[in-house]
């Protein structure tokens, strides 16, 4: 009866590879779901730099209707006066885009354009986003 309890015990358990098969399979899995998050992350990240730069455009040209000037940078729209409180409230990041790299405001003229660097931080290139571009 022994042999028999000790046989029964055996056939109970997972053996070895069945518990790497399902490690394996668990691995694969949250590859995939750790890829699809950064996705919708990155996605979200550029949904809020689209909103941001739109924002601070509308706010230069509430800037413009105010004073009868363009600002010579954006940190005039988060700085106030004496008299008057900052265009854009929450300082110096409210012009950062969501990978926290400070805002391009290019002026000619009475025509200006708001630039974020994108998610690789650098101006010029092809994922910047722009006020002037819809997107």
């Amino acid at each position: 009866m022994e042999k028999h309890e000790f046989r029964e015990n055996l056939r109970r358990g997972f053996t070895l590879v069945e518990l790497l098969v399902v490690v394996a399979i668990l691995g694969i899995l949250g590859t995939i779901a750790v890829q699809n998050v950064k996705a919708h992350i990155d996605k979200a990240n550029e949904t809020a730099a689209k909103s941001t730069v739109q924002a601070v455009s509308e706010a230069v040209t509430s800037y413009y209707i105010k004073n009868k000037k363009m600002p010579s940078s954006l940190s005039q729209l988060v700085e106030g006066s004496d008299d008057d409180p900052p265009i854009i409230d929450g300082g110096e990041k409210a012009i950062n885009d969501p990978w926290d790299n400070e805002l391009r405001y290019e002026q000619r003229g009475k025509r200006f354009v708001v630039i974020s660097a994108g998610p690789d931080g650098e101006f010029g290139t092809e994922d910047d986003i722009r006020s002037d571009k819809k997107k």
